[in-house]
């Protein structure tokens, strides 16, 4: 058998296999109850927070079996300054420009932005959304089993576990500020203060769950 015979037979069962991982119908996603163990404080000096998860976990019908969990919240500071902070447990995420156009939101081109932390660093996105005169920055970031991920290696393991029926743990954080007349860099700075304190205020282990090891 010749080489290029061989390699056209793997690359057939490759095709089939995927086909097989991905045409079946597929349960609800399922996970570790990561989620269910954090502790996110309510408050921390400055902030106060309402819990918000309830009506985010509203999901009417199969299009959402790719979420299993949802940590959300929304934050204020003391100077009225306000965020939503999701934590999504998920077996493939959506791209917040997806989502968002879909929403009826104008997404500009994302921006990438390493935050310093206090033992390493955190390569979070950052977007801009507009609609009916509202801007927001929209900051997100992916970690697959402690491991700070971009899009393009989140589909590589979505690929892998999903071929082998693997399990895994796959998180996103996501900030929604509201820019108001402060503007961009307002935004910025309340996200990297935020993300500071609940990184400094979380248990180790439940830091690489959330912010990833890079």
């Amino acid at each position: 058998m010749s080489r290029n015979i061989r390699i056209y037979i793997t690359c057939a069962l490759l095709l089939a296999a995927m086909g097989v991982a991905f045409g079946l119908p597929k349960p609800k996603y399922q996970s570790p109850d990561i989620l269910g163990k954090l502790d996110i404080p309510y408050t921390m000096p400055g902030w106060r927070s309402v819990d918000y998860s309830g009506k985010l976990s509203e999901r009417p019908d199969e299009r959402f079996n790719f979420i299993s969990e949802v940590f959300a919240r929304l934050y204020a500071d003391r100077g009225g300054r306000s965020l939503l902070f999701l934590v999504l447990d998920a077996g493939n995420f959506h791209h917040p420009k997806v989502c968002f156009r879909s929403s009826g939101y104008e997404v500009k081109e994302n921006v990438e932005q390493k935050l310093d932390l206090l033992d390493g660093k955190l390569d979070a996105k950052y977007l801009v959304t507009e609609r009916g005169g509202e801007s927001f920055l929209i900051v997100y970031w992916i970690c697959i089993n402690k491991k700070q991920v971009d899009w393009t290696e989140q589909k590589f393991q979505q690929l892998w576990y999903s071929l082998f029926n693997k399990k895994k743990v796959g998180l996103m954080g996501r900030l929604d500020i509201p820019l108001g007349e402060a503007g961009l860099e307002s935004g910025i700075e309340l996200a990297e203060e935020f993300i500071g304190a609940v990184y400094a205020r979380l248990p180790q282990e439940q830091r690489e769950w959330v912010f990833g090891i890079r």
